[in-house]
C-alpha cells in the first residue's frame, strides 16, 4: 500500500464502557491496536520529577514510583488538577502516538485502531478516518468499575465528571462515527465490530 493509505479508526467511550473488550476482537480480525492509555502510563513515569514537585511527594507508592491511583485520587476531585497533569502528560502521549502511526504507514499497514478514551481531549480524533464511539448504561459501568478497580460511588461519580466531554457530539474530523452499544454481551459487541468493519472494508 502507498504512504497515504492507513486508515486510523478511532476508539473512544466513557470510563469501563468496554473498550478493552472492542479492542480485542479488532485484535482478533488480524487490525493492530495502539492503547493510547498505555502510553500515559510511559508519560507518567518520565515525568516522575514533575509531577512530584506539582502534586506532591503523596502521590508515590511503596515502589518509589507514582502511584496512578493516589494521583487519581487528586486529579479526578479537582478539574483544575487534572487539567494540570493533562499539560504534563498528554502531549508527550500524542508525540508518541504520531511516531507510531507513522510508522504503520511507512511498513504499508492497511488500519490501525486508536484505543484513547480521551481521544477528543487530546485532538487525536482529527488524525481519525472512522471513529468507533462505545456506549454503556452507567448502571452496568459502574459494576464494572468495582469489579476490576474497587471503585467507590463517590470515585465513579468523581470520574463520571472528569469525562463530560467524552460524547458523540465532541468528536471532530473523523468522516464517520459508529456508535457501538455494550449491554454486557461480548457476542453482541462482536457483531457490532464485525458489521464496522464489514462496512469500512476492513
Amino acid at each position: 500500500m502507498g504512504r497515504n493509505a492507513l486508515i486510523v479508526v478511532g476508539l473512544t467511550g466513557k470510563y469501563c464502557v468496554g473498550k478493552n473488550l472492542v479492542s480485542s476482537r479488532f485484535e482478533h480480525r488480524g487490525i493492530p491496536v495502539l492503547d493510547v492509555d498505555k502510553l500515559g502510563h510511559d508519560a507518567i513515569k518520565s515525568s516522575h520529577d514533575i509531577l512530584l514537585k506539582c502534586f506532591g511527594t503523596g502521590i508515590v507508592g511503596q515502589s518509589g514510583e507514582v502511584d496512578r491511583k493516589r494521583l487519581g485520587a487528586i486529579v479526578f476531585s479537582d478539574a483544575a488538577q487534572l487539567a494540570r497533569l493533562e499539560a504534563i502528560v498528554h502531549p508527550k502521549m500524542v508525540e508518541v502516538c504520531i511516531r507510531i502511526l507513522e510508522d504503520y504507514r511507512m511498513q504499508g499497514s492497511g488500519c490501525v485502531v486508536l484505543n484513547a478514551a480521551l481521544l477528543h481531549r487530546m485532538k487525536l480524533d482529527v488524525l481519525c478516518d472512522a471513529i468507533c464511539y462505545v456506549a454503556s448504561p452507567v448502571c452496568l459501568r459502574f459494576v464494572r468499575g468495582i469489579r476490576r478497580d474497587g471503585v467507590t460511588i463517590r470515585s465513579f461519580l468523581h470520574i463520571e465528571r472528569s469525562q463530560k466531554d467524552i460524547a458523540v457530539k465532541e468528536l471532530r474530523g473523523a468522516a464517520t462515527v459508529h456508535v457501538l452499544r455494550n449491554w454486557g454481551r461480548s457476542t453482541f459487541i462482536h457483531r457490532q465490530v464485525d458489521a464496522f468493519c464489514d462496512t469500512m472494508g476492513l
